[in-house]
């Protein structure tokens, strides 16, 4: 996905503006969650994306993922599976 379908994605469920502000005040770089997160290639967890955002995460780094995952989910994003605690990307 390119940041400009990132952000149109974002605003045709009408959330760019509080999604990409989250993404700042979290403290991550759209190039990473574009990299990292919105990826087709399987799910991610919230450790894996701490992991390679941190390094050696903790617990605030985790909270932060999670956070951001959630947001994206909100914005349609990402599906959450609660079965094996992943996200993926939603078509």
């Amino acid at each position: 996905m390119t940041e400009n379908e990132f952000i149109q994605r974002l605003q045709r469920a009408g959330k760019a503006d509080e999604t990409l502000a989250l993404i700042d005040k979290l403290g991550f770089k759209r190039d990473f969650v574009l990299t990292n997160v919105l990826v087709d290639s399987g799910s991610v967890s919230v450790a894996h994306i701490a992991m390679l955002w941190q390094g050696m995460p903790n617990k605030h780094d985790r909270k932060r993922t999670q956070e951001l995952l959630e947001a994206l989910t909100e914005a349609g994003l990402l599906a959450f599976d609660q079965s094996t605690e992943t996200w993926s990307l939603k078509m």
